[in-house]
């Protein structure tokens, strides 16, 4: 050290030492060191707490897009690409990170009862830098998981007591209405019976993903049995009329200025009435209750269509131009499964 400066530093020494206030403040410095850590290791884990609850939500929302589009063996792959497509998204717009990987994986149906699952789990881990606790440890790890399950219901079709005094050819359909509420297109249509032809000896079993509603649409065509002309509401001889049972009324499409409902008549199978019958005679003011099925709100109980086609010269409104019923199933007894019924749920 320079020999001037030697004196300088020993007196600043000495006024330091002398000064009650420096000691203070050493001691306050020393003091604050502790609560200054603390502070800083709150902030970064509540950094990491937040990016935690963002990657779940992520995941969660991921592992439901891709269980929405798994619904048969054959969509696994759509399944795992749907929900692949939304991780790569959401990561994206996540706070800052060190990186984050995941899989997505369609899980191996299971069936309980009428009910068939389908699940599509999503496992995904992050590494978040830190700020304070950097020079103990770069980031910290946090992993989460999620997994969708979407429950393919199973309703069963029944002719039963079915009859037909039509001079209509009459064909009944059913589709998975539309999300819009549109009609469906032509290929979401499937037959379920016709009355041209030798009543079946049993019907195929309707399958529809949670929360789906399945309409019914009867096609008639005028004199397509035996030819009297053009019917009442003039529909000449062989034209195709279209009525669907979630409009209101039914025959909206084919008989616009038609205002009631002169074509569909429901009735929901109870204890006291385990067969429900057709009140012929005339219309009603309003689409009966019923007119699309949704197992999640009717779960366990057996629904009757009555038609009446709306044919002939005079409308009879006998309601017995095409009659069956749906059956949906109980919910199962898994609890879980039971609340699934009606939407894509998670179950982690």
């Amino acid at each position: 050290m320079p020999a001037f400066i030697a004196p300088i530093v020993a007196q600043r020494a000495r006024k330091f030492a002398a000064d009650r206030h420096a000691g203070v403040a050493l001691l306050t410095g020393l003091a604050m060191a502790p609560l200054l850590l603390t502070a800083g290791i709150a902030i970064d884990l509540s950094r990491v707490t937040q990016f935690h609850i963002a990657l779940q939500q992520a995941s969660d929302s991921a592992a439901l897009a891709g269980a929405a589009v798994y619904n048969s063996t054959g969509s696994k792959t759509a399944a795992q690409t749907a929900a692949q497509n939304y991780m790569t998204q959401a990561i994206a717009s996540l706070p800052k990170n060190d990186g984050v990987t995941y899989t997505a994986t369609p899980g191996t149906p299971t069936t309980i009862g009428a009910i068939t699952n389908y699940t599509v789990a999503i496992a995904a881990k992050a590494a978040v830098p830190t700020t304070v606790l950097s020079f103990v440890i770069p980031s910290i790890s946090t992993n989460v998981g999620a997994t969708g399950l979407n429950p393919v219901i199973t309703l069963t079709a029944s002719l039963g007591n079915w009859k037909s005094s039509a001079w209509d050819a009459n064909t009944i359909y059913w589709y998975v209405v539309p999300s819009n509420g549109g009609l469906p297109a032509a290929s979401a249509m499937h037959s379920l019976f016709t009355n041209t032809g030798p009543e079946p000896t049993s019907l195929p079993g309707i399958q529809i993903t949670a929360g789906q509603s399945i309409g019914f649409a009867l096609k008639n065509v005028t004199g397509g049995i035996h030819g009297y002309g053009s019917n009442q509401y003039g529909s000449p001889e062989g034209h195709t009329n279209w009525l669907y049972s979630q409009l209101s009324p039914p025959s909206k499409q084919a008989y616009p200025t038609v205002a009631k409902n002169c074509a569909l008549q429901i009735g929901i199978a109870t204890t006291s009435k385990p067969t429900p019958t057709q009140s012929p005679g005339s219309c009603s003011n309003a689409t009966p209750s019923g007119a699309t099925v949704n197992c999640a709100q009717t779960p366990g109980q057996m629904i009757y269509f009555f038609w009446n086609d709306m044919g002939g010269g005079k409308d009879d409104y006998d309601y017995n131009d095409a009659q069956y019923s749906i059956s949906c199933p109980s919910a199962p007894a898994n609890s879980t499964l039971a609340a699934a019924t009606g939407t894509v749920v998670l179950t982690q």
